[in-house]
């Protein structure tokens, strides 16, 4: 069975069941707003029951778009203190138009005791101008907790007997695939993972121009049965695809579950996404109780035991296990075989990065081509 994405249910313990033992306590000290299924209750509980922890209470949502809305009517609504989180979980492609809108605030980390802990790849993921474009001269404007990368995600007993595994994204324009794969409902995504397939980056400014990706995109959308961000995986699960590309954590309880199923991640690049810590801009930065119960939450996210915790019950990797070699992680993300970021293929893999008006606009007009 699917994970249903309104739930927030780990091990026994309800998101309800914690926000009621907040509530029987003199009131939570810590606010967190997040996708319900990026902290497991466990991590929650835990945090609570340390000296330097608090009593949290948990805005739940069922998807990112609700968060960014929660910090745009924080925005607009100042006075709005009693629902107001003092953080709220981001992915790193929504952190450019957070920071233009100034629905953020940027962060001291200087007295973060894990924060020299992560590789470099996360302190300039959230270094950023006032513009929201990654800058080395930039303030930090987040704290990464969590990543995961895309993967094909495959049904081998649909391929016809003796075919090779997939492997690369050139894969998906195989003949038996046609009309069997289901890609992300997303411009960038498709366009980025087609570039990397020809050998370009992701985000380059001008993808009409990139050198085959043309061809490769007129082929490959022969090869999609539909473009779905929502449904997919139960589109493979029900036979009505072959493959899908997919993101780790989503796939890695279903590879768990269902024998059929095999992964891969291209060894020419993916695409990678992290789960960010943002602070609203409304919320005060002045020192205090608040301000030390908030950035002991923050040191936490970024503790060895969290990154365990979070393999063992979300089956989720920590920014801590960045360039980790596979058997080293934590036994819950070690297998099945094919699906974790080797290091040398992470060198390969890219984030989106925020592009100019210009270049979404190129990107914009290429994806509705595409789908014309």
């Amino acid at each position: 069975m699917l994970m249903n994405r309104r739930s927030f249910l780990a091990g026994g313990l309800t998101v309800a069941a914690l926000l009621a033992g907040c509530q029987r306590r003199s009131g939570p000290n810590l606010r967190l707003a997040m996708v319900t299924h990026s902290v497991p209750a466990q991590l929650l509980d835990a945090f609570q029951q340390l000296p330097q922890g608090s009593t949290i209470a948990v805005t739940p949502e069922d998807s990112l778009v609700e968060l960014y809305g929660l910090l745009q009517r924080w925005h607009r609504q100042p006075e709005d203190t009693v629902s107001r989180a003092d953080w709220v979980s981001l992915a790193d492609y929504w952190l450019a138009p957070a920071i233009r809108q100034e629905l953020v605030q940027p962060l001291e980390v200087s007295t973060l005791t894990h924060w020299s802990d992560l590789a470099a790849v996360w302190p300039d993921l959230v270094r950023r101008d006032a513009a929201g474009l990654l800058s080395p001269e930039g303030s930090i404007w987040a704290v990464p907790y969590r990543w995961s990368h895309l993967v094909l995600l495959y049904d081998r007993d649909r391929l016809p007997r003796g075919s090779a595994p997939l492997a690369t994204w050139a894969d998906l324009l195989r003949p038996e695939l046609r009309r069997r794969v289901v890609l992300p409902d997303h411009p960038r995504l498709v366009l980025g993972l087609a570039q990397k397939a020809v050998g370009a980056s992701a985000n380059t400014e001008d993808p009409a121009a990139v050198e085959g990706l043309a061809p490769f995109l007129a082929d490959l959308h022969q090869q999609v049965r539909v473009y779905d961000s929502e449904h997919y995986l139960e589109t493979l699960l029900i036979g009505d695809a072959t493959a899908v590309v997919a993101w780790s954590d989503d796939a890695l309880p279903l590879l768990k579950r269902y024998r059929q199923l095999a992964v891969a991640v291209p060894s020419e690049g993916t695409l990678l996404s992290a789960q960010l810590w943002v602070r609203p801009q409304a919320i005060a930065s002045a020192a205090g109780q608040g301000a030390s119960t908030a950035l002991n939450w923050l040191d936490f996210s970024l503790d060895a035991d969290f990154a365990t915790q979070l393999a063992i019950f979300g089956q989720g990797t920590s920014t801590r296990l960045w360039g980790v070699e596979p058997l080293q992680l934590p036994e819950p993300l070690q297998g099945p075989s094919g699906i974790t970021l080797r290091p040398e293929v992470a060198n390969q893999s890219e984030f989106l990065q925020p592009l100019s008006g210009i270049a979404e606009d190129r990107y914009h007009n290429l994806w509705e081509r595409l789908r014309g």
